[in-house]
């Protein structure tokens, strides 16, 4: 059968014209299905299935219809968006029925487009469920118009691929807003961490200065005690020699105060090495502070008032009774003097159970429980850089020349297997803590 070459042209550009149509209604399925921008750029699920909606609008010009979507945490279903602006309560009412009727149900597991009627049965209701191949997110509701009742073969499937595209782009931003913020708190940690290692290093830096002027001092304090008893022995000796001698009294009386000095100096240089001779014994801290107190006293103000609570005192601790005396007197003293007119000192004791013990603190002692005394006082208080350098020899807010008591504080308290924590804040006030280990009484 012989056929006319005029058909066969004409019946090949309807071929490539058909071609061409179904290769552009792919594509723009595809390009109504895309939301790969909105993605990137970070919008909200609202913003998607907003544009969902825009596109299936295009396609098929419902009378009204919604997004739903499932909370993950209640998995109650509830409206995102909607169209238009006052189909809010009838698309509420129609959603009501749907899941009364166990029609949503439906509609999930189908996880299709399905038509069913509307609640007074006078328009068709178009329902087809938001799925990943992971959960369901939510649900697509739309209600046609009075002349059409069902949706072309062609236009549901290209309404599948939107809302199939629109539930991924949904859960690829969950996903890459959780990711943000996993990645924020990574980069937050590393900071802090970081921080931390700079810290660690400036105080190891500060241990091993500490250490090495620890060593220093001991060894000064030494060899000064050497040169100070023959100095004290040679003067006792020209003290016996000339009593009678009234020109060179005057000269040796004058000197024994300086001696005396000078011998401090030497013990508190000793106590910061945490060298000297230690003479302990088991002793509760109540009978400790009776001995303790009236000196402290002795050395306030009238203007200064001292608030005592002792309720955990009968704790007891194994203490020099000297080196400890001096260590509550050298606090009470930079307290006194951080006080300006009229101020309150506190001295208080309470006992710590190990478990409760702060791990700033912790780290620095072995474990037990411990007996704390705190001494505050609202007096002018210290910034970070002066609480950080008060345990250093010499260091001293007022001028130079002076503090060397709380360098010696702390190696007392080291030497009693104890620790020292300090916290203040400038026009608030100081609270120093003497953490000292419990000791079963005898």
């Amino acid at each position: 059968m012989l056929t006319h070459p005029n058909i066969d042209i004409v019946r090949g550009e309807n071929q490539e014209y058909s071609k061409r149509y179904i290769q552009n209604a792919i594509e723009s399925a595809l390009s109504l299905g895309d939301f790969q921008w909105e993605v990137n750029s970070e919008c909200t699920p609202r913003t998607i299935n907003t544009k969902a909606i825009n596109r299936i609008q295009r396609l098929i010009h419902f009378e009204a219809s919604a997004v739903c979507l499932v909370d993950d945490k209640t998995s109650d279903m509830s409206l995102s968006v909607f169209t238009p602006d006052d189909a809010k309560e009838s698309i509420e009412d129609q959603l009501e029925f749907l899941i009364e009727n166990g029609f949503v149900a439906w509609a999930m597991r189908e996880r299709r487009g399905i038509t069913v009627f509307s609640k007074d049965g006078s328009r068709q209701l178009f329902l087809h469920v938001m799925a990943t191949c992971s959960q369901i997110r939510g649900l697509f509701m739309g209600i046609f118009p009075s002349q059409l009742s069902r949706l072309p073969d062609a236009s549901l499937e290209i309404v599948s691929i939107i809302l199939r595209n629109a539930v991924n782009g949904i859960e690829s931003l969950m996903h890459s807003t959780l990711l943000r913020q996993k990645k924020q708190d990574l980069e937050k940690a590393l900071e802090e961490k970081t921080k931390q290692l700079i810290r660690y290093e400036k105080d190891l830096m500060q241990a091993q200065k500490s250490e090495a002027i620890a060593a220093l001092a001991g060894g000064v304090a030494h060899q000064f005690n050497n040169a100070m008893t023959g100095l004290i022995g040679n003067i006792d000796l020209i003290s016996m020699s000339d009593k009678k001698n009234v020109d060179v009294s005057p000269y040796i009386d004058r000197i024994h105060p300086i001696i005396e000095r000078m011998s401090k100096l030497t013990r508190q240089l000793l106590a910061y090495a945490q060298g000297g001779t230690y003479m302990t014994q088991v002793i509760s801290l109540e009978s400790f502070f009776d001995e303790v107190l009236p000196a402290v006293k002795h050395i306030l103000e009238k203007q200064i008032q001292l608030e005592v609570a002792l309720t955990d005192a009968s704790c007891t601790v194994e203490v020099d009774l000297i080196q400890m005396r001096m260590v509550i007197l050298a606090i009470v003293n930079n307290a006194k003097e951080a006080i300006v007119e009229n101020g309150i000192i506190r001295v208080v004791v309470r006992r710590v159970q190990w478990d409760q013990m702060p791990d700033c603190i912790s780290s620095e002692l072995k474990p037990g429980n411990y007996a704390c005394i705190g001494i505050e006082d609202n007096g002018s208080g210290m910034d970070d850089n002066m609480v950080r350098r008060l345990f250093e020899p010499f260091f001293s807010t007022k001028f130079t020349g002076r503090g060397l008591s709380m360098a010696a504080v702390l190696g007392i308290v080291k030497r009693h297997c104890g620790w020292i924590a300090v916290s203040s804040m400038i026009g608030q006030g100081t609270q120093v803590e003497i953490y000292l280990p419990q000791i079963s009484p005898q």
